[in-house]
């Protein structure tokens, strides 16, 4: 029986982890493709929500976070011991999705997976800090801010679609909106509707848009103001709206029309908030400061590296000047 040693390699981890990202990328495109497909073969049309994705992609998420952490670990400590931590922490999931102490499945689970990862990343920055020169360490730790977005991108993407709420409620001038479980309330201020576009057929323009004007509150205080629009294209024969996204630190406020009734001055108002989204666009930008760190350091090692040849190969050519001369 072979031991864990020969088992748990920095080769094995590797081969795992891309092949656990290509069932993860498989999974996620067969999902995209999906409609398309059913579309082109019985020209039905379906379409495949977060539910489809979530549910499918949870089991080879999970696998390669414990594969990320294990490498991170397995440099410094071992097989054994990154066995070990790896082991405990999955351990730690299993208990937390039994006795859900955030009372949503995904989020149980994927605490303690995203948490022992985010320490093992911290974990090698400051072991790169021991390196030698400057920008050897600037090299090792770029390389594991890349490392801490993908990791920040995976805990948003999971709490921003398990923790977000949803709901509508049809809004006048004289009555607000009001949206079960969140602590927004949206009131109509105005709506007036105009032709827009250059004149077609009957109508004196291509599209007929209603401008929908209103406040919003936040735990009762005035929170901010915007405008959407309800668009009916008659060139395209066509509805569609526009939307409001407000973007905080700690979530995202999203709101969009459905409906509306212009002669009794009723709109239906989608209004979805959505937490903890902020780590998606924290770890691009993560992401994409690492790897331009690493460009940039990788460019200077090389410039570095070039520069102490030229002396070397004329230290050389000079070598070989005197050599020949004494022979003379």
């Amino acid at each position: 029986m072979k031991e864990s040693k020969d088992i748990i390699n920095s080769s094995n981890i590797m081969l795992a982890s891309v092949l656990t990202m290509l069932l993860l990328a498989a999974l996620i495109t067969l999902g995209m493709l999906t409609p398309l497909v059913v579309k082109l073969t019985t020209g039905n049309e379906i379409s495949m929500g977060a539910e489809y994705f979530n549910d499918r992609s949870a089991i080879p998420t999970a696998a390669l976070v414990v594969l990320l952490t294990t490498g991170l670990l397995y440099g410094y400590f071992g097989a054994k011991k990154a066995l070990l931590v790896s082991g405990l922490t999955v351990l730690v999931s299993l208990v937390f999705a039994f006795i859900s102490p955030f009372g949503n499945l995904p989020l149980d689970v994927t605490v303690p997976l995203t948490g022992m990862a985010v320490v093992a990343t911290f974990y090698k920055m400051y072991m790169a800090m021991e390196r030698g020169s400057w920008i050897l360490k600037l090299k090792g730790i770029s390389a594991h801010v890349i490392h801490l977005g993908i990791l920040f991108i995976l805990i948003g993407i999971v709490a921003s679609s398990n923790m977000q709420v949803e709901g509508s409620d049809i809004v006048t001038m004289d009555y607000p909106g009001h949206f079960e479980g969140q602590n927004y309330i949206v009131s109509v201020t105005d709506m007036h509707s105009v032709f827009e576009g250059s004149p077609y057929r009957q109508y004196p323009g291509s599209s007929y848009a209603t401008h929908i004007s209103f406040d919003v509150y936040k735990k009762g205080a005035y929170f901010d103001s915007g405008q959407i629009k309800y668009i009916t294209d008659f060139k395209w024969g066509q509805t569609f709206t526009t939307t409001y996204v407000d973007r905080g630190i700690f979530e995202e406020l999203f709101i969009a029309p459905k409906a509306l009734n212009e002669s009794s001055g009723e709109v239906s108002l989608y209004v979805r908030t959505v937490p903890f989204i902020t780590f998606i666009w924290g770890g691009l930008f993560l992401m994409v400061a690492g790897i331009i760190s690493l460009v940039l350091v990788d460019r200077s090692l090389e410039s570095n590296n070039s520069k102490a040849e030229i002396p070397l190969s004329e230290k050389r050519n000079n070598g070989s000047k005197v050599r020949k001369g004494a022979k003379k």
